[in-house]
C-alpha cells in the first residue's frame, strides 16, 4: 500500500468515526433510505442528516439517487469490500493516533448538537471550531443573522464563537456577510502550534467533502 492510500484510508476511517455517520451506516446496511426516513429514525434534524450524507458521498461508502423530489442512499457494497483488503496497519496506526485527542474533546464538550461550554484550552477550542464549521455550506454567503441562527444551536454565546471563526480565517467577512475561506491564512509559529499538523489536509477534505455533496445534488436541498 502506497502513501497516497494510506492517506486515503485514513481520511475515510476519520470519516467514519464520528458516532452519528456510525448509525447512518447501520440504517444503510439494513435498506437503502431518504434523508426524511434517516432523519425520523435516528432523531436527528435535516441539516444534521445533510452534513453527514456529504461526508459519507464525499468518501465514496453511500451512494445517492434521484427520487422524484427525494434523494435515496444506498451503502456502496463495493467500496465496503475495499475495506476489508489488507493495509499497513502500523503506518495506518501512527496516522489516526493525533485522532484522540480531538475524538476526546468532542465528546467532553459536545451533548449532541449542543456545546456544553465553550472550551478554554485553545487547542481544544480550534477542535470545537473545526466541527461547527462543519455546518456552513462552503458555496454559500451568509448573512450574520443565519450566521448567529447556525452557531445558536449549538451555544447561546454566537458572538463569541462568530469572531473566533473570523479570527482563525474559518470564516471570512465582508460588509457583513460571511463565507467559510477558500484557503487557510498563513499561521505563525504559536498559532500553527495550536490547530495542528494536519490543519491543511482537513481543510482540503472539508471542501472536498462539499464539492462532491454539490455535484451529487446541485440543487442542495434538505433531505426529504
Amino acid at each position: 500500500m502506497n502513501d497516497d492510500q494510506i492517506q486515503r484510508l485514513t481520511h475515510l476511517f476519520r470519516v467514519i468515526a464520528d458516532p452519528a455517520r456510525l448509525r447512518i451506516l447501520g440504517e444503510l446496511a439494513a435498506a437503502p433510505r431518504t434523508g426524511h426516513e434517516l432523519a425520523e429514525r435516528l432523531a436527528l434534524t435535516p441539516p444534521t442528516i445533510s452534513h453527514h450524507m456529504a461526508k459519507l458521498v464525499g468518501v465514496g461508502l453511500v451512494q445517492v439517487e434521484p427520487e422524484a423530489q427525494k434523494r435515496r442512499y444506498s451503502l456502496d457494497a463495493a467500496a465496503l469490500r475495499a475495506l476489508a483488503a489488507p493495509a499497513d496497519a502500523s503506518r495506518l496506526a501512527t496516522q489516526l493516533e493525533g485522532d484522540d485527542d480531538q475524538d476526546r474533546a468532542l465528546r467532553a464538550f459536545f451533548d449532541g448538537e449542543r456545546l456544553r461550554s465553550i472550551p478554554a484550552q485553545r487547542k481544544k477550542r480550534i477542535i470545537i471550531l473545526r466541527r461547527l464549521l462543519e455546518r456552513f455550506a462552503p458555496e454559500r454567503d451568509y448573512p450574520e443573522r443565519e450566521v448567529n441562527d447556525l452557531l445558536r444551536v449549538a451555544h447561546d454565546d454566537v458572538a463569541t464563537l462568530r469572531r473566533e471563526l473570523v479570527d482563525y480565517g474559518f470564516l471570512v467577512r465582508d460588509r457583513g456577510i460571511y463565507r467559510v475561506a477558500h484557503a487557510l491564512p498563513e499561521r505563525s509559529a504559536h498559532v500553527a502550534q495550536e490547530t495542528g499538523p494536519d490543519e491543511a489536509e482537513w481543510f482540503r477534505a472539508l471542501l472536498g467533502a462539499a464539492t462532491s455533496a454539490a455535484l451529487a445534488d446541485p440543487a442542495r436541498e434538505e433531505p426529504d
